[in-house]
């Protein structure tokens, strides 16, 4: 942003604190201005993101202090996006995230492990048919690095053989759990709804489990014909069944 003179004015984030899943941060400016805000969605790209829209609204004229009166209020900066980081449940927390490469699959790993010592990362993830095969065994190999328990399953096959995607991904993922005795677990189940449950049932309150790859789709492509698959609905299905707290669509607990 700039000043009325024309001279820029910088901002920048400090005091970056893990807060749950998310993380509260602080906003300093020029003439030493400053402002806390906060989100609730996990990854570091998501203070950045909130900082941006802070900024932003500070660029757009509204004052700090009524800016800060509203952060304080209410919590705008952790509104989800369908099938991104979307948090299902909080205890285990059980999130949703389209990350279906490489790149994405790291960075999404990264930010859901929770703080607290002794928890687990339980991953459920595939590859899309008819798309680039060297990236699957990568993938294998990034989840089996980053999680403790990785679940292997089908994604969109497309006209694809989906045991022969999953045997790409499972070769990645089993080399590295031979590496050592306190590799992760490697387990393949399909189809996908199947390997969502075992996850779940697999899990801790005090653990995170992350659905990845398809993230707001509602349908599983194979052989040529669409069949109804929503992860949304299935990872709360699994969860309901566990006994475990729910998060409606508006955030509520369930």
């Amino acid at each position: 942003s700039t000043h009325d003179d024309g001279t820029e004015a910088r901002w920048r984030v400090t005091d970056v604190v893990r807060d749950g899943l998310g993380h509260r941060f602080v906003l300093r400016g020029p003439d030493g201005a400053v402002l806390r805000a906060g989100t609730g969605l996990p990854g570091t790209f998501n203070v950045s993101n909130a900082a941006l829209a802070a900024v932003m609204v500070l660029a757009s004229g509204v004052g700090i202090a009524q800016l800060q009166e509203a952060l304080d209020r209410c919590d705008p900066f952790t509104v989800e996006v369908p099938g991104r980081m979307q948090l299902i449940g909080e205890a285990p927390a059980a999130i949703v995230d389209f990350a279906h490469n490489p790149d994405a699959l790291t960075r999404t790993l990264a930010a859901v492990r929770g703080p607290d010592s002794g928890s687990r990362v339980i991953v459920v993830f595939g590859a899309t048919g008819e798309r680039d095969a060297t990236k699957r065994p990568l993938m294998g190999e990034i989840a089996a690095r980053l999680a403790d328990v990785v679940i292997v399953t089908d994604d969109d096959p497309h006209d694809e053989d989906d045991a022969a995607i999953r045997a790409d991904v499972l070769r990645g993922a089993r080399s590295v759990a031979a590496e050592g005795a306190d590799g992760p677990l490697v387990l393949e189940v399909a189809p996908r709804a199947a390997a969502i449950y075992r996850a779940v049932e697999l899990a801790e309150p005090g653990d995170t489990v992350l659905v990845a790859g398809r993230g707001h789709e509602v349908w599983q492509e194979v052989k040529g014909v669409n069949h109804a698959l929503d992860d949304r609905v299935e990872l709360r299905a699994a969860l309901a069944k566990a006994g475990f707290t729910v998060l409606t669509y508006d955030g509520v607990e369930s």
